[in-house]
């Protein structure tokens, strides 16, 4: 009688067993059934950010706030605290942001962080120096690539 409800208890502990991996097995391709639709409406939303990129960029200054066009901006640069922005008609706007803030507005825009202090946009660049490693911009702008971002740099261009 004991055997039996060994056997008893065995069998059911078994039955159980599989019940449980059959459950496991069905919640595991629920996941990754979920997983593929959550990326796939991750996919659809960055497309979506991609072509609502706006081309106008509003940068402050200490009296007023300028709307330029990224295209019409050559470089930004780091100067402690401020960040100076070239602009391709010559002028400079200078703005008490972080060259970070300027590196996540322009992304998405054809622009570049070759240094820790220089953002460039890689439409205005008209030469590019292997020896010193040096890029030339509209306007006669020389700036100095960064060793570390140099290959990263001319996969880009």
């Amino acid at each position: 009688m004991i055997k039996v409800k060994e056997h008893s208890k065995a069998s059911l502990l078994k039955k159980k067993l599989k019940e449980l991996e059959n459950q496991l097995l069905q919640t595991q391709k629920k996941l990754q059934r979920e997983s593929e639709y959550n990326n796939h409406l991750e996919s659809i939303i960055d497309e979506n950010k991609i072509a609502k990129k706006s081309t106008t960029i509003a940068i402050k200054s200490a009296t007023k706030i300028e709307f330029v066009q990224a295209d019409d901006i050559i470089s930004c640069d780091a100067d402690e605290g401020y960040t100076h922005v070239q602009l391709k008609d010559g002028r400079t706007i200078t703005a008490a942001r972080a060259l970070s803030t300027f590196e996540a507005v322009l992304e998405g825009h054809s622009f570049f962080r070759i240094s820790k202090s220089h953002i460039v946009n890689i439409k205005h660049i008209v030469t590019f120096h292997k020896d010193k490693n040096q890029i030339l911009l509209h306007g006669n702008i020389l700036l100095d690539v960064a060793r570390r971002r140099r290959v990263e740099f001319l996969k880009t261009l």
